[in-house]
């Protein structure tokens, strides 16, 4: 216990003391908008390392409150390394001519891709026009001509040796549609099947032998001139080929001159050679149809284009969902079927990412079906290829095509929540893997002058690209008072960016609406009182209920055993404070305190905990001597929602030990703060709304001039009120105490010394530790003169 307690109250210049004046500027006019970002040094820290080393699994996942700006700074920061970074090739799919289904990948240096496409589609209308004319030359015909007239007269040779040893075999020849007819010859006359079977055997034999020797002849010239047909053929798609390569190979050498690529090489072979050998194809078709079905097979489907960088990319996918991320193959009709080719196949934005970075919030990630699955796939794999989702699962039998693979080099970036982040570390191997770099947000940021004055350039800023009027210096300062408040603290300034914009552009509008040039300190205030009004409605009905007295709390005179409690109701959107009355009964009986609320099933662990360490308080300081003999019960009286934290452990033990001790608290007095089982004060949250909160009350029920209240030592730095809390403070209508003990409470909310131990020690006599003592010794001698049956029935009783 200290020699020397020492309480204070706080003054009001004490509470929202700041200064601009190391700032030279009367308006935001006159400040150069932000550059960079302010605040986040452990973030930018860990993103750097992680953009920085290039090995796989070096992906970062940024954690941190909505509005921070991890989004904007993740942005800035990658497309500030991007700048840096060489721009990556571009990658497209070509025809396979060996399989059909598994389109070939080519890749070029960054804006390549687009002249060759471009270029390949100048090259096939050149081809195209190339053949038609060499094919519809009048060389050409003539070429033809000599080649048909020279295979004719080979053909008629042949014919005209056979019926002349035909003739000498006493036969005559003729081609029919069935094959060739052999007619035995008398005279100069052919004769019939039937003047053949009129002859005598003798001769019928002769003309059989004859005509045996005939037909080998026949079958032999036959035999020849088939051969010569084949070979005409082979001559005749000889020459196509040799016309067809005279007029395409210059055309063809000139593009390859053109790119340095072994990609673009053998696919231009791979082209060149199906040309020749389809060139019947070509001949059957119209000159539409060549042109529309060339320009289809003999073409490059540009999936990555980065002709545009002048760095990495860095792109930020707001949708992830599968098809998005990583592309997809699409079909066309055609004859009542589906249909597709590597014309069809469509990027994601992992296709367009890689050789950079891409940025993804985590819970719209997670929200897609197989999206996250197959991300860490392609990350462990550094592969990328294109399949749609119901192939994957092989719940489709419809024909689809299976793109040959891309070397993947890509820096994931997820932002999510530290909530996501835990659950994924936890519960996921493969994150821990793939996602070694954690960057964390801060929700807040020292409040010195290097950060308020980037402060000052952020609102400059905002009012530049939001077209507002500029902020004087009382606007300036309070929107600083404004990012205190929303830090909960006034050494820090709040980091969450999107809550200090908002106020921003409605002060700005407000005070376009008015008219005025210039934003200044009451546009802000109207501002948020607006932002306020819009959500305090629930806080507005408590009030209400206090003034009525439905909530039944008290603000003046004292009572025994009664005390004012603050609490703060958490809406998401807005949290506010309201008082609770705390009432402590005490009575013979087992020893030991009696939490209603933990009773009914009404109290959280942490406020059971509280309740557990007050006994341990209690017994530690007033029953070194004795042991506890006393009941005592604990209520939030009007409370019917589950109450958690310690924040009110101080108010139940001083209205515990003023139900011991018969001492009466004062009302107008409300308490927070927790305490350790050596009576210690600890900081709790919410110091601004419980504090505000009782003053609410106090203003409802009308002030007495002696109204408070009394909150850690350690939490005076979270004090960041609002104007008329303080005028209430300098006009000596509310106070604020702060405490570092139990002690220094209850000569605040009883108006007696706490009383300390003595050199005989005891406590000091009249006062409240003497008190609580001396009650607690004589309720030990009342039980112990309690016979012992009476004792036991009170026991059986209290179970």
């Amino acid at each position: 216990m200290r020699s020397e307690r020492v309480i204070r109250k706080l003054r009001p210049d004490e509470i929202n003391s700041f200064d601009l004046d190391f700032l030279n500027f009367q308006t935001t006019e006159e400040v150069p908008p932000n550059e960079g970002f302010i605040g986040q040094k452990r973030a930018k820290e860990a993103i750097e390392t992680g953009i920085r080393i290039r090995e796989k699994g070096y992906n970062i996942f940024v954690t941190g409150m909505t509005g921070t700006g991890r989004r904007t700074f993740v942005q800035m920061m990658l497309q500030d390394v991007a700048k840096k970074l060489p721009v990556p090739n571009d990658w497209g799919y070509v025809y396979n001519f060996e399989n059909p289904y598994e389109p070939k990948a080519i890749s070029f240096k960054a804006g390549q891709g687009r002249r060759f496409k471009k270029r390949l589609e100048d090259l096939i209308n050149e081809v195209v026009e190339a053949l038609n004319k060499s094919f519809e030359s009048e060389e050409f015909a003539r070429k033809i001509s000599e080649m048909e007239e020279k295979y004719a007269l080979m053909r008629k040779q042949l014919w005209e040796s056979l019926e002349a040893k035909a003739s000498e075999l006493g036969f005559m020849v003729q081609l029919t549609p069935a094959g060739v007819a052999m007619l035995p010859v008398v005279d100069g006359r052919p004769l019939s099947p039937e003047m053949v079977d009129a002859l005598p055997d003798q001769a019928k034999k002769e003309i059989e032998e004859r005509q045996m020797k005939l037909k080998h002849l026949v079958d032999g010239t036959l035999y020849r001139i088939r051969k010569l047909d084949i070979e005409f053929r082979k001559s005749l798609e000889e020459f196509h080929k040799r016309t067809a390569l005279f007029a395409i190979d210059p055309l063809f050498v000139e593009v390859e001159s053109e790119f340095e690529n072994e990609g673009v090489k053998e696919f231009l072979e791979s082209v060149k050679k199906d040309i020749v050998e389809n060139l019947l194809d070509f001949l059957r078709m119209d000159a539409r149809e060549r042109k529309e079905i060339y320009m289809r097979k003999y073409s490059l489907n540009l999936i990555v284009d980065n002709s545009d960088l002048t760095g990495a990319p860095v792109i930020y996918e707001t949708n992830p969902s599968y098809s998005n991320l990583f592309g997809k193959i699409e079909y066309y009709v055609r004859g009542g079927f589906l249909h597709t080719d590597f014309n069809m196949i469509r990027p994601g934005s992992i296709h367009k990412a890689n050789g950079g970075f891409l940025i993804v919030e985590a819970e719209r990630l997670l929200s897609q079906p197989y999206a996250w699955y197959n991300l860490k796939r392609v990350l462990m794999e550094t592969q990328i290829s294109v399949e749609n989702l119901e192939h994957t699962l092989g719940i489709s039998n419809t024909i689809t095509l299976k793109p040959e693979k891309i070397p993947l080099d890509l820096k994931v970036v997820i932002i999510g929540t530290p909530y996501l982040y835990e659950l994924l570390y936890e519960l996921d191997p493969d994150f821990r893997k793939l996602f070694r770099i954690k960057a964390e947000f801060d929700w807040e940021i020292p409040r010195n002058e290097l950060n308020v004055q980037k402060y000052v350039s952020f609102i400059s800023s905002v009012c530049r690209e939001k077209n507002l009027p500029h902020f004087d210096r009382g606007a300036v300062k309070r929107v600083i008072w404004y990012a205190m408040r929303n830090a909960g603290n006034s050494t820090k300034l709040s980091a969450v960016f999107g809550d200090i914009v908002n106020l921003i552009v409605e002060s700005g509008e407000l005070a376009r609406l008015e008219g005025s040039e210039v934003t200044t300190s009451d546009h802000v205030l109207k501002a948020y009182q607006a932002m306020e009004n819009r959500r305090n409605l629930l806080e507005e009905k408590y009030d209400e209920m206090i003034k009525t007295f439905d909530l039944m709390i008290e603000v003046t005179g004292s009572k025994v055993g009664q005390i004012n409690g603050l609490t703060v109701l958490d809406l998401g959107d807005h949290s506010f404070g309201v008082p609770v009355k705390i009432t402590a009964k005490v009575y013979l009986g087992r020893p030991g305190v009696v939490d209603i609320q933990r009773e009914a099933d009404l109290s959280g662990k942490i406020h059971s905990k509280a309740v557990l360490i007050l006994e341990g308080f209690l017994g530690s300081r007033y029953a070194q001597d004795f042991p506890l003999s006393v009941s005592a019960s604990i209520s939030f009286e009007q409370v019917y929602s589950e109450v958690e934290g310690d924040s009110a452990s101080l108010a139940e033990a001083l209205a515990l030990l003023s139900a011991i001790s018969k001492v009466p608290i004062k009302q107008g007095i409300a308490v927070t703060g927790s305490i350790n089982q050596h009576g210690e004060v600890q900081p709790v949250g919410g110091i601004v709304e419980k504090v505000e909160g009782f003053y609410r009350a106090c203003k409802t029920r009308g002030f007495d001039g002696e109204q408070g209240v009394i909150i850690p030592k350690a939490n005076a730095k979270n004090l960041v009120l609002k104007d008329e809390i303080i005028q209430a403070m300098k006009k000596g209508l509310f106070h604020i105490w702060t405490v570092e003990t139990i002690d220094d409470a209850i000569e605040i909310v009883m108006g007696m010394k706490a009383g300390r131990v003595t050199k005989t020690g005891k406590f000091e006599r009249n006062s409240v530790n003497y008190l609580v003592y001396r009650e607690l010794k004589k309720m030990k001698k009342l039980l112990d003169g309690v016979p012992e049956e009476r004792k036991k029935k009170k026991r059986k009783g209290k179970k």
